[in-house]
């Protein structure tokens, strides 16, 4: 999975904030949909984790959505903040993506810590 560079980034111990610019000739939107990019749930999904990874410097193993709602189409150009918290005690990833006029998508991932 090819993950965007972030243009800016704020950490703390267990939780990090991106912010992504997106454009439309990006991978992520390719065949999601003809003439009607949009960011497809199951990317942002895998992005949550990916990102995890990277910046909590953990692996993680999915182990389903606690919950999600998806309340807006993530249409490019966009300018995409999301903020991730790993909760270790509830072994879960909590997210929500921001876009300027709103949350697009929240929700919680269960995952395991891989070594």
């Amino acid at each position: 999975m090819q993950l965007p560079e972030p243009i800016a980034v704020q950490q703390r111990a267990d939780e990090f904030i991106l912010t992504l610019e997106l454009q439309p000739q990006e991978p992520c939107f390719a065949g999601h949909f003809e003439g009607l990019p949009v960011l497809a749930g199951v990317i942002q999904v895998g992005w949550v984790i990916a990102y995890a990874e990277r910046f909590l410097q953990q692996r993680f193993e999915f182990l389903g959505l606690a919950s999600n709602k998806f309340l807006q189409l993530v249409r490019p150009p966009v300018s995409l903040q999301l903020t991730v918290q790993y909760q270790p005690e509830h072994k879960r990833l909590k997210f929500v993506y921001r876009m300027p006029n709103g949350v697009c998508s929240r929700g919680a991932i269960n995952v395991q810590e891989m070594s």
